[in-house]
């Protein structure tokens, strides 16, 4: 169902039952005061009655009350009137075939706080009233049909129901008329969307009349979110260009290479400078292909990715060890800033193998950047967090270059003559990202550059309370 068929029969029915109560209500309290209103007229009729045979200074017989009834032009319709006395004894009627009066009812009369019972038996209504008198008690029934009163009651009940059907079928109308005007601005909204795609992300956003409803709210929350669409089609763009030109380099080398030595037969020498040139090259390829599966391993779903606790000095060292084993000539100095006594402030919980990858790219890119390919590590343990500050002594990052040294295949101007794909730092960036940490930079150009990473903990460490 549609959300403007849904309004439009949440609004019908919403007021439709308001619609039916208030009638309800109408009907309810109109019907309850012609009620009250005809007894009364019952009640008069009856004490009337009472007086005009027993209080009247001159007694007036029942032959010749009888007689005023049928004169009297104020007569209700169909009505009846007898009186008895306390013994149940026919004293006068103006009908005929009258009735005495039940046992069962005589007791509710003598029983009823004002001493009278109501009783109806289909439009008939009846009125059992006690008359105390000094010489003698009576009872006097009047019963009659409220054929105005009914009339008007039964008029009003067609007026409430054609009105309540009339009222439905205008607030169907009226509500559909206005959830359409209230999900006209949805549906424009709708409509501009459709016609983005990739080929117009960068030229078209969601535009509305007015800024400041929820409608704008919507549509500027879809506009930061084409932004952020436009801004990985460029990054995946520049990805995919950046790779292809990456491994299109080393490919166009090795198949030069190969051409070149295809052209004439060669000592063995030769061919052999050939197949070291070329492994160079695939092994370069192999690295930089690696990198990738690194950086899109770090990039997919978090959910699969193993957590545990580890003791972040062992990573290191294990990252210190495989860098070392794959370039000797490179240096690790390691310092332990006050290291604490309990293990607790050692450990995390993080991912090893993604972790030590991080540790080992910022510690090869401090030795490839150094003249003497040194890097200082300290470690620092605290209550909350540990920190790592990674330090060479290298040629330095341009400060106007410090914020895109995280993005893919970004490469500082005064490292070209350096081998490297400038991947290493967005995976490690990355990493880091994962665990919920920090990492800082700050560096001086032909000084040095130092790395500053924060892994927090989930709950701080507590200090045991010397006895």
């Amino acid at each position: 169902m549609k959300i403007r068929t849904r309004i439009a029969y949440l609004f019908a029915v919403i007021v439709a039952s308001l619609l039916l109560v208030f009638s309800v209500g109408i009907y309810y309290f109109s019907a309850d005061y012609r009620e009250r209103e005809f007894y009364e007229r019952l009640r008069e009729k009856a004490i009337t009655t009472a007086r005009l045979l027993y209080e009247s200074n001159q007694k007036i017989t029942p032959q010749t009350l009888k007689l005023i009834d049928e004169q009297d032009k104020v007569v209700l319709f169909e009505e009846k009137v007898t009186v008895f006395d306390d013994k149940n004894n026919l004293i006068y009627y103006n009908h005929p075939y009258p009735e005495p009066i039940d046992p069962h009812i005589l007791s509710q009369i003598y029983n009823a706080r004002d001493k009278e019972i109501k009783r109806r038996k289909g439009e008939v209504e009846s009125l059992y009233k006690y008359y105390p008198e000094k010489e003698k008690n009576l009872i006097v029934v009047v019963s009659a049909i409220d054929q105005y009163g009914l009339s008007k009651q039964n008029f009003l009940i067609t007026i409430l129901s054609v009105g309540w059907f009339v009222g439905v079928l205008v607030i169907v109308f009226a509500g559909w008329v206005f959830a359409g005007n209230a999900l006209e601005p949805i549906a424009d909204v709708i409509f501009q969307v459709e016609q983005i795609d990739s080929t117009t992300l960068d030229k078209r956003r969601v535009q509305t009349e007015n800024d400041k409803d929820e409608i704008a709210q919507l549509a500027q929350t879809f506009n930061r979110m084409l932004d952020r669409l436009q801004e990985s089609f460029y990054i995946q763009k520049s990805f995919v260009a950046n790779a292809s030109h990456e491994l299109r380099t080393p490919l166009t080398a090795m198949r030069g290479q190969i051409e070149v030595t295809l052209l004439y037969e060669r000592e063995n020498q030769e061919y052999m400078k050939l197949l070291k040139s070329l492994y160079e090259d695939v092994t370069g390829m192999t690295d930089l292909t690696n990198e990738l599966l690194d950086l899109a391993h770090a990039s997919s779903d978090l959910t699969t990715l193993p957590f545990e606790k580890k003791r972040i000095d062992e990573i290191v060292l294990q990252a210190e060890a495989e860098l070392l084993r794959k370039k000797p000539d490179y240096d690790v100095i390691l310092d332990f800033a006050e290291p604490p006594e309990e293990e607790e402030y050692f450990e995390l919980v993080v991912n090893e193998r993604l972790l030590k990858n991080a540790f080992i790219n910022i510690m090869e890119n401090a030795c490839k950047f150094s003249p003497d390919h040194t890097v200082s590590i300290k470690i620092f343990f605290q209550e909350d967090r540990i920190m790592l500050q990674f330090t060479d002594k290298g040629i330095g990052i341009p400060e106007a270059e410090i914020p895109y040294i995280f993005e893919p295949f970004f490469r500082s101007k005064n490292a070209n003559n350096i081998s490297g794909h400038g991947l290493g730092l967005p995976l490690t960036a990355k990493i880091i990202e994962i665990h919920q940490g920090r990492i800082q930079v700050f560096s001086v150009v032909n000084e040095g550059t130092t790395f500053i990473i924060t892994l927090f903990r989930k709950e701080p460490v507590k200090k045991e309370i010397d006895k």
